[in-house]
């Protein structure tokens, strides 16, 4: 196993190829009735996507991620990309920051300098992180599984990642979607790990976990009647991820609309506006990491990757758990419910943010991770 430098660097090819799918694009009749309605709002990807071959420039967020120091290790059969920023202070503690889909790298890029520079941000630098962001396997820069694989086997390539690797014997996980299922599992699992930070439970739960109140049974039975009208992708993701990959290989377009439509749903908008949040050049960005690494089909198997592992019947995550509950999340248990599964020793409620929380609100979610953390060591 080694670790060597990584720099992105996509060739130009790719990038025309990209542009001129999207010139060359074939927009679809559009039904009448509200804008997201029936899905992506025919207007507002249009508007991105002039932005995009008008404005955008790859070339200039290539070299701005290419700033962060960049590795791939060999761990088992995978390489795995990452970005490694060593904290400030006399003890910088580690932390593994995991995205989810479909997100990358650039959820978390916004607090890279809170988290391990503190001082910097009028904060104490006692308070820093060396922190580690992963690219998940199939996803970015890391290398795509042979057959999709689940968060459980993820958990132990990333613990292995910290511990053999990068020699990180007392780290706390942290993640949100597939990141909280991956942290969970490296909760249970991980030898390194010693501490669990989520802003998202739903995606993983011990199965001997059953609501017990009515407060319980109504938040399952919400998010049971929400997959209803929301989990399409999640099921398609999960039963046929090749199908939808034929379409998707070939359409950057397909891709953007795929993407563009859970940033607006799952996200705490003000006035409903999905840019009074993010910058279209993040959003593209984001999306674009996804088309230049051809990794939209393999990101997808995850979903089904997950239903050919293994899980304890009683398996709860008994190292300390910090849960930071954003508002405009699509749907979260109740803090009864999560305790079934979560040894929870800190639970906030926080005023504003949604389910990409690093990238939607970078102060308060820095801001929970390094309050969680001091409780640790006091």
């Amino acid at each position: 196993m080694s670790v060597k430098p990584f720099r992105i660097d996509i060739p130009q090819a790719r990038l025309d190829r990209i542009n001129s799918r999207l010139r060359d694009a074939e927009w679809p009749v559009v039904p009448d009735g509200a804008p997201w309605e029936y899905g992506t709002s025919v207007a507002e990807l249009r508007g991105l996507v002039d932005y995009w071959l008008r404005h955008y420039d790859w070339r200039a967020q290539e070299e701005e991620l290419n700033c962060w120091p960049q590795f791939v290790a060999r761990v088992e059969d995978y390489d795995i990309h990452f970005i490694h920023v060593r904290g400030s202070g006399d003890n910088p503690r580690p932390l593994l920051l995991t995205h989810g889909w479909p997100g990358s790298i650039i959820e978390f890029i916004k607090v890279i300098e809170p988290l391990t520079q503190p001082e910097k941000f009028g904060g104490d630098s006692a308070d820093a992180f060396s922190v580690v962001i992963p690219s998940l396997p199939g996803y970015g820069f890391s290398s795509k599984p042979a057959q999709p694989i689940g968060p459980r086997l993820i958990a132990r390539l990333f613990d292995r990642l910290m511990t053999e690797q990068l020699g990180y014997t007392n780290y706390i996980a942290q993640g949100g979607d597939w990141g909280s299922s991956v942290s969970s599992w490296l909760g249970i699992d991980g030898v390194g790990c010693s501490a669990v930070h989520l802003n998202f439970v739903l995606g993983w739960r011990s199965p001997a976990a059953r609501p017990d109140n009515a407060e319980e049974k109504a938040a399952l039975q919400y998010f049971k009647d929400l997959w209803r009208t929301e989990g399409g992708y999640m099921l398609m993701q999960a039963s046929k991820p090749l199908t939808l990959s034929y379409a998707m290989q070939d359409s950057p377009l397909g891709v953007a609309a795929w993407i563009l439509e859970k940033f607006k749903t799952w996200s705490d908008l003000e006035h409903d506006n999905l840019w009074s949040v993010y910058s279209k050049d993040e959003i593209i960005t984001n999306i674009m990491i996804y088309l230049v690494t051809e990794t939209f089909g393999t990101a997808a198997w995850l979903y089904n990757g997950i239903y050919k592992e293994s899980v304890p019947p009683l398996a709860r995550v008994e190292k300390p758990v910090g849960i930071a509950k954003f508002p405009g999340e699509i749907a979260f248990l109740p803090r009864s419910f999560v305790e079934k599964s979560y040894n929870v020793v800190r639970w906030r409620e926080l005023p504003r943010g949604g389910h990409f929380a690093a990238l939607e609100q970078p102060q308060l979610f820095a801001d929970d991770v390094r309050a969680f953390a001091r409780e640790l060591r006091s």
